[in-house]
C-alpha cells in the first residue's frame, strides 16, 4: 500500500517523531541515534531539521541524506 504522511512533529528529546498520514492514522516513530549515520541526529537541532519529502511519501534529513519511507515507518511502528 503507499501511504502518505500528512503531518510529522519531531521531539529532539526522545529521538521520535509523532507521523500523522492522510488516513488519519498516528504513529511515533522512535529513532536510535547511537549507531551509523543517525549519530548525526543525536544535536536536538538536527534531529528538528526532518520535514516530510517526496509528496508524503518519506521523511528526510536533507542536509545529512538520510530518508525513510513512509511505508516502511508505518509498518514498524503501527
Amino acid at each position: 500500500m503507499f501511504h502518505k504522511i500528512k503531518i510529522i512533529e519531531p521531539n529532539p528529546e526522545n529521538h521520535s517523531i509523532q507521523i500523522t498520514y492522510n488516513d488519519n492514522v498516528v504513529i511515533t516513530a522512535n529513532f536510535n541515534v547511537e549507531k551509523g549515520i543517525m549519530t548525526l541526529l543525536k544535536n536536538s537541532a538536527a534531529f528538528n531539521q526532518v520535514e516530510i519529502a517526496s509528496n508524503g511519501r518519506s521523511i528526510i534529513w536533507r542536509d545529512f541524506d538520510i530518508d525513510f519511507c513512509a511505508d516502511s515507518l508505518r509498518l514498524k511502528f503501527q
